[in-house]
């Protein structure tokens, strides 16, 4: 049981030090701080990675589509809010730290803090709306923007094909039409020969 549990975990932690690592890449393209940004992105990794491991564990355990989508929603759950909680007591500890060695900074210093990070998330925000949002997929996302010369030359390539079925059944017309000539001489000539 240990193994198992210990695998389980080895997977939720790699999988999230992983998210963790391309939410890293995307901050530098973005030239924000990771202290910036990382309670979200320490939350969204752990909620997908619990996810994961969750929906894994519970296909293993019960084999079916219904354990692996609850396990995902309870797992991805319980890691939120665990991640969400982790923060607020590291946060606390950080504030009480600061009290106790006397660094407490005012008001005025908060406020400043706050409009801060207020100008960073709407900065973000105005890049992220700015950008492609295609472009900001992961490069394994099967869904890519493609160069009008690119979607030019899927067209004429679907094109050439349409003008190859059009013609084919039109071959393929004209020569049930010669069939149901040849039929129709056969059996005017057999009804001619009866009379």
């Amino acid at each position: 049981m240990a193994t198992n549990w210990s695998m389980y975990g080895i997977f939720f932690f790699t999988t999230r030090e992983a998210l963790l690592a391309e939410q890293k890449d995307k901050n530098e393209k973005y030239n924000l701080r990771q202290s910036q940004t990382r309670d979200s992105d320490e939350l969204f990794s752990s909620a997908i990675s619990g996810g994961l491991t969750g929906g894994l564990l519970g296909f293993i355990a019960r084999n079916t589509k219904a354990a692996a989508v609850s396990g995902a929603l309870l797992f991805s759950t319980i890691s939120a809010v665990g991640q969400m909680s982790f923060t607020a007591v590291n946060h606390r500890r950080q504030q009480w730290i600061i009290r106790k060695m006397g660094l407490d900074s005012s008001n005025e210093e908060n406020q400043q803090e706050e409009e801060i990070k207020s100008s960073s998330l709407a900065a973000r925000l105005r890049r992220m709306v700015s950008e492609d949002p295609i472009a900001m997929l992961p490069d394994w996302f099967p869904v890519r923007r493609i160069s009008s010369d690119e979607y030019r030359m899927i067209l004429n390539a679907r094109r050439e094909e349409l003008v190859f079925e059009i013609k084919h059944l039109q071959d393929t017309i004209v020569s049930m039409n010669r069939r149901e000539q040849v039929l129709l001489q056969r059996l005017h000539e057999e009804s001619s020969e009866d009379n």
